[in-house]
């Protein structure tokens, strides 16, 4: 991890607090995660990982930086606007995700706990029915209750989630689905619709980011329902790989490798060419 020179400015006289750092011609961008330090003697309490915000070609931003950090002087960033000094920037190896806000829970020590949500839709062109979408979680980070993301309610069901993760060895993931039939529920379902390119829509957000119902509290000041890993996470049901009293397990796949996808041809002509 390279540390680059560069000098910062804090600015504590707005709703939100930044620092902003003067740094000519720098490589960042929007959204990236880079980690601040400084050796000033009061700043040095604020090293943390902060996503950018880019000003100009010269200058970038932290934006809602912390007033009140762990530090033996007990001093605010508000106590100290408009001071400068010199610090150090270092770009952080990350995952790009969907929002900005997102990217500094990636290099945080104590990261708010992943969230996985799923949609399941049943279109009248595909699945012979169109009915009301199931919205579910499985239950990750053991958070056995229902969840509400952008004032909707995720039933928490045992589902089990697997082969997501994406590699560049040239072939689409085919996650598996399992889900548990109890009462031969889904096997029920599964006789009513056909399940077959069923679409299944994956948000994946983080606990700090849900609505505030889900807090005993009644309030949450981060909710964000646009803060997720991955905008357009879609995929859609290729097969039913096993299915009995216990369980109904799906595989999935990408909509461009689903089984029987008719593309487009491409025609040639062959054409002579006088020389």
């Amino acid at each position: 991890m390279i540390q680059l020179p560069a000098t910062f400015e804090i600015d504590s006289n707005q709703t939100v607090n930044v620092i902003i750092i003067n740094f000519t011609d720098h490589p960042f961008k929007d959204g990236d995660v880079v980690r601040f330090a400084s050796e000033h003697s009061q700043l040095q309490y604020w090293e943390e990982n902060y996503s950018v915000v880019v000003l100009n070609a010269n200058q970038f931003k932290f934006e809602d930086v912390p007033d009140e950090v762990f530090n033996p002087i007990n001093i605010t960033l508000t106590e100290v606007h408009g001071t400068t000094g010199s610090c150090t920037v270092a770009l952080q190896s990350l995952r790009i995700p969907a929002s900005v806000k997102l990217s500094p829970e990636f290099q945080s020590l104590e990261p708010s706990a992943e969230i996985e949500l799923f949609k399941f839709t049943f279109d009248k062109n595909v699945n012979g029915q169109t009915i009301d979408p199931y919205y579910y979680h499985a239950g990750t980070n053991e958070i056995n209750t229902n969840l509400v993301f952008n004032s909707i309610t995720y039933v928490a069901l045992p589902v089990k989630v697997t082969g997501f993760d994406k590699t560049t060895k040239g072939t689409m993931p085919r996650p598996k689905f399992e889900i548990a039939n109890t009462d031969s529920a889904i096997s029920a379902l599964f006789i009513l619709y056909n399940p077959i390119h069923a679409e299944v829509l994956r948000i994946k957000t983080c606990k700090k980011f849900l609505d505030a119902v889900n807090f005993t509290s009644g309030t949450n000041a981060t909710a964000d329902p646009t803060a997720i890993f991955e905008a357009d996470d879609r995929w859609y049901v290729d097969r039913v790989v096993n299915e009995n009293p216990q369980t109904v397990a799906l595989e999935l796949s990408g909509k461009i490798d689903m089984t029987n996808l008719r593309l487009p041809k491409r025609r040639f002509r062959e054409s002579k060419v006088k020389i």
